[in-house]
């Protein structure tokens, strides 16, 4: 017999998206450091590119603090 899943929590996914995030804002911090060694046609992503996914990620973590801040005031925020 097979186990129903439950779909995810907008609060995990939310994790979940944060994490995946990572991963491209990792190559943006690389390529941001790496310009001062190299020419940008030599590095894996074009600074203003970097900078935009950089200031998104700044975004993202807001958006899940303050959803952290929303759920604990309603009762429903995940365990730590």
């Amino acid at each position: 017999m097979e186990q129903q899943q439950h779909p995810p929590s907008p609060m995990r996914l939310l994790e979940i998206l944060k994490d995946r995030f990572g991963a491209l804002e990792a190559v943006a911090n690389s390529s941001i450091k790496l310009a001062h060694y190299a020419p940008e046609h030599e590095l894996a992503m074009d600074l203003l590119v970097a900078e935009s996914v950089l200031e998104f990620g700044s975004s993202l973590r807001e958006a899940r603090d303050g959803a952290m801040q929303w759920a604990r005031a309603r009762g429903v925020a995940p365990l730590p």
